[in-house]
């Protein structure tokens, strides 16, 4: 509705008490100057509103036909990036065992406690908690048990320590290196393993696992024992490897005819 439409039905509306009573006229009250005013600007707002919301839409819809018309020419046949010789069937001697991926994050503590258990320390790693309720930080103190593989880490050293793989209930971190080391100089001590170190020894380690279980099996007089477990995730890209290597080949015998 329109301001001057919306003002002329007010008027109407207050003529009859205007004619009862002719000593409060409409036009000189000052509480019908402000409600009219008020009711003005209420209605240009709402106008405003409108008008910001269909600019708004048809903004959208223009960048939406653009988008639309931009994306069959940026679509384009994807290329075979697979290559046609690789083999990652679980036949093959060269397939990984399934190992999982463990997703780790890196913190930095102090050891404080060494020699109570074999190739483990517990390292006090010092942080700031948010308290919601009085709005402040406050330092904290957490102890995690570490693994330490070669039993190259002594009390008081600064090391940096990382979440992975689980050795344990309690052990689910390992240290990466050593920032600072205390009392016994880095070069006399045992080197902390890295991660592709430590990926290779379970690797290795799960591998021993499967023939130890293949030669049971055949001892047992059972033929061969039951394949490493493939995920979903794993099967599909198989078939799909399979089936890439298998068009390589068609292809390879069209081409020689």
């Amino acid at each position: 509705m329109q301001p001057g439409t919306l003002l002329r039905t007010s008027l109407s509306a207050f003529r009859p008490s205007s004619l009862l009573f002719p000593s409060t006229a409409v036009s000189t009250t000052p509480a019908f100057r402000s409600a009219g005013w008020s009711i003005i600007s209420g209605s240009s707002q709402i106008t405003r509103r409108a008008n910001s919301t269909t600019t708004t839409t048809t903004t959208t819809t223009s960048t939406t036909t653009e988008q639309q018309q931009q994306q069959p020419e940026q679509q384009s046949p994807p290329s075979s990036t697979i290559p046609p010789n690789l083999d990652l069937s679980p036949d093959s001697p060269a397939a990984p065992p399934s190992l999982r991926k463990y997703p780790y994050t890196v913190r930095r503590g102090t050891v404080v406690s060494v020699g109570k258990m074999e190739r483990t320390v517990r390292v006090v790693h010092r942080h700031t908690v948010w308290d919601d309720h009085i709005r402040k930080s406050y330092p904290k103190l957490t102890t995690y048990m570490v693994s330490d593989p070669r039993n190259s880490l002594r009390e008081g050293d600064v090391i940096e320590f990382s979440s992975g793989a689980p050795k344990s209930r309690r052990v689910r971190h390992v240290v990466e290196r050593i920032i600072a080391p205390f009392g016994t100089a880095i070069e006399d001590r045992p080197p902390v393993m890295t991660r592709e170190e430590r990926e290779a020894e379970r690797a290795a380690k799960r591998i021993a696992k499967l023939q130890r279980r293949e030669q049971r099996r055949i001892e047992k007089g059972k033929g061969e024992g039951v394949k490493d477990h493939v995920g979903r995730i794993r099967r599909l890209v198989l078939e799909r490897v399979r089936e890439e290597k298998k068009k390589n080949e068609k292809q390879v015998e069209v081409e020689k005819e």
